[in-house]
């Protein structure tokens, strides 16, 4: 670990998570949703959670009926052109009626030729690609419907 470590505010008796919290302020308020760091032995990996629910929101998001599917939007990370496939010459990664798992690639989003990938963070079946092949969009903007399993 660094100098500023041994100074960072300890909790638990362990010294990383002042620099975890340290990571977390910094990466809050941007696009940035996936910091890997090293140093030395000590590793951090973070990743941004895309539903930030509060408790009271919680109880509205739920379905009232069980048989009732519960539907989640995938949106967009960043800015971009949208992309279903690696390349004009791949198959697409996912079209509506595929199951997906979390952390499944489903998109790419693409600015100044540097590529994101979109991931589910659901588990689900795709029932409508909202956005077309090469469209421009916005930063969160909803790309899937997906019917939650």
């Amino acid at each position: 670990m660094n100098g500023n470590a041994s100074n960072s505010k300890k909790t638990n008796g362990d010294p990383a998570t002042g620099e975890i919290k340290k990571f977390m302020d910094i990466i809050k308020g941007t696009d940035i949703e996936e910091l890997r760091w090293e140093s030395g032995e000590t590793k951090i990996y973070l990743k941004r959670c895309e539903d930030n629910i509060t408790p009271g929101a919680a109880a509205e998001n739920k379905p009232e009926n069980r048989n009732e599917k519960k539907t989640h939007k995938i949106k967009s990370p960043m800015v971009g052109l949208f992309h279903l496939a690696q390349s004009s010459d791949h198959p697409p990664l996912v079209m509506e009626g595929n199951h997906i798992v979390p952390g499944q690639k489903v998109a790419i989003i693409e600015a100044m030729k540097i590529m994101k990938d979109v991931i589910s963070s659901v588990k689900g079946k795709i029932v409508k690609v909202l956005v077309d092949e090469g469209s421009p969009v916005e930063y969160g903007q909803e790309l899937f419907t997906v019917d939650e399993e």
